[in-house]
């Protein structure tokens, strides 16, 4: 479908599969303007439960079939880099001298150090990351060092493909996640229609450069369980682990009652 802007006449082309059966708005590459269009296709089922939208608010299309899954973020595997073989041996050799200072330790003080509690397999915690691409690596990797299941979506049909496919616990969501399909906005739009009893099983953290991280009042005011600074990426886990404990000892009577486990 071929688009003409009302500003700058320049020529968009639209792809005619993915155009929604009402009219909707799309904005010029070029100049930034607002540009009307007016849609011939014939009304779907979708359409029809999204008629009551803004133009400019309707959803991407999640998928082109009732048979066919929707996209979603893809588990995230953590990138190493081999060491040379100049430098296994060090690293091997300097991991034994840290292991036999622990043990000396622990034998002149007469205490065992106690084994770290970790989470079993099937119930490991799930995080979503949906963030600019600079942060999200470093942020993906944080996570899955505290043993979390990580997904980091590259666009907003993954990030919201996931949310509605499954079970999240923490969703990290960055201020410019995914510009060009206003990411922030549908995935905010997302966690504003769980069911409360939906919504505190899911623990939001809100990354934006506009106020100090761990600002339980700025949270608050962005419907967002935790604030963390982008200057503070490295600090994420830790601030999610602190912010945790106390989340889960605010809800530990209701979760009792309702005979459900902590995030």
């Amino acid at each position: 479908m071929l688009v003409i802007c009302t500003h700058c006449k320049a020529r968009l082309q639209l792809d005619e599969s993915k155009i929604p059966p009402h009219s909707f708005k799309v904005r010029c590459p070029k100049c930034q303007g607002g540009i009307d269009v007016k849609s011939s296709a014939p009304p779907d089922n979708d359409a029809v439960n999204r008629s009551s939208l803004p133009a400019e608010m309707t959803p991407p299309a999640l998928q082109t079939s009732p048979f066919e899954r929707p996209p979603a973020a893809a588990p995230f595997k953590p990138t190493t880099a081999a060491p040379g073989p100049a430098e296994a041996p060090a690293a091997n050799a300097n991991e034994v001298t840290k292991l036999l200072a622990e043990i000396l330790r622990q034998k002149e003080i007469g205490l065992e150090k106690p084994a770290a509690k970790k989470r079993p397999v099937w119930d490991r915690r799930k995080a979503l990351v949906c963030t600019e691409p600079a942060s999200s690596t470093e942020i993906a990797n944080g996570l899955v060092e505290n043993d979390y299941e990580v997904f980091v979506a590259e666009n907003t049909a993954e990030a919201l493909g996931r949310l509605r496919e499954d079970r999240i616990d923490v969703l990290i969501l960055g201020a410019n996640f995914d510009p060009p399909e206003q990411g922030f906005a549908f995935v905010m739009r997302e966690v504003k229609l769980l069911r409360p009893s939906e919504r505190r099983r899911l623990f939001l953290i809100y990354l934006t450069p506009n106020a100090r991280t761990m600002d339980m009042h700025a949270a608050f005011l962005h419907n967002a369980n935790l604030l963390v600074n982008p200057s503070d990426v490295e600090r994420l886990p830790e601030a999610l682990e602190v912010s945790l404990r106390y989340y889960n000892e605010l809800y530990r009577d209701l979760n009792r009652v309702l005979q459900v486990s902590p995030i």
